[in-house]
C-alpha cells in the first residue's frame, strides 16, 4: 500500500521515517519529495509498505503524532490527477498574452480576463475631463 505522510519537519531524514513506519512492519520503500531546484524537502514523503493490514496500522499509529516538532499528516496516498494534458507552454495568461482565451496577464487588449493593460478604460475614479 502506498502511503502519504505530510507536514513533515524539513530536517526529517528517510531514514528516521523509515523507522518510525517498521514499527508497523515491513516497509518497502521510503521517498521525501525534494524541491528539483533547491534539493530541499518539500515537507512530505510516500512510503510503500507490502502488507496492507501492517500499512492501515501505520496510518492510524502515526496520523496526528509528533515527529521533530511537526504533527504528522498520514493517510492512504491518491492516484495522481491527471492534469488535462497540457504542458506548462499552453497556459493563458502571462505578459501581453494577445490570445483569445486565457484569462490577465499584462497588456493582453482586453481578450479575458482583467490585469494590467487589458483595454478596458471603463471604471471608477479619477479626472474625468469636462
Amino acid at each position: 500500500m502506498n502511503i502519504f505522510a505530510g507536514n513533515l519537519s524539513f530536517k526529517t531524514t528517510e531514514e528516521e521515517l523509515q523507522r518510525e513506519f517498521e514499527a508497523f512492519g515491513e516497509v518497502d520503500s521510503v521517498k521525501i519529495i525534494m524541491d528539483q531546484y533547491t534539493h530541499k524537502s518539500r515537507g512530505f514523503a510516500f512510503i510503500e509498505m507490502p502488507n496492507q493490514d501492517q500499512a492501515l496500522a501505520a496510518i492510524a499509529g502515526l496520523n496526528g503524532k509528533e515527529l521533530a516538532g511537526q504533527t504528522l499528516t498520514v493517510n492512504e496516498a491518491r492516484p495522481r490527477e491527471s492534469r488535462g494534458g497540457q504542458s506548462r507552454g499552453q497556459r493563458g495568461g502571462g505578459f501581453g498574452s494577445g490570445g483569445r482565451s486565457g484569462g490577465g496577464g499584462f497588456g493582453n487588449k482586453g481578450r479575458g480576463g482583467g490585469g494590467f493593460g487589458s483595454g478596458d478604460r471603463s471604471g471608477g475614479g479619477g479626472r474625468r475631463p469636462h
